[in-house]
């Protein structure tokens, strides 16, 4: 009996645990290929369907998008993923937060940034002022 109650508690166990770890795990389709994927914890990132779209590193902390556009702020999460296709140089260091542009229909990932940057860039590629990072 005592057997059959430890099996039963850690079946209960179990399940909890899967539905946790399941519902925490989560994609969002950014358009043109492109996708944030959110893992669990810190494992959030931005990456594209095409071999040659890029993508953002984890922590990806805020996004936002539009048919041409995403803008993210990011806190880099080292070292990089191995798998990754291309390292970036985090310039000011790891505890700071960066911000990248994405243009959609180029492919092209620009970043990392420090708010300085990325306002600058934004102006240079067009980006409009309502994709907002909080």
């Amino acid at each position: 009996m005592k057997t059959q109650v430890t099996y039963i508690i850690l079946l209960i166990c179990l399940i909890i645990f899967f539905i946790n770890g399941s519902c925490s795990d989560y994609t969002e389709n950014l358009g043109n290929g492109y996708f944030y994927r959110h893992e669990g914890g810190p494992l959030n990132d931005i990456h594209c369907t095409y071999a040659n779209g890029g993508q953002i590193h984890a922590t990806v902390i805020d996004y936002d998008y539009d048919g041409d556009f995403i803008v993210a702020k990011q806190k880099p999460d080292l070292p990089p993923d191995p798998l990754s296709d291309r390292e970036y140089e985090y310039k000011f260091g790891v505890d700071v937060i960066y911000f990248w542009i994405i243009v959609k229909k180029k492919r092209l990932v620009l970043g990392p940034f420090n708010m300085e940057e990325f306002n600058v860039a934004k102006d240079k590629y067009k980006v409009p002022n309502d994709l907002t990072l909080k």
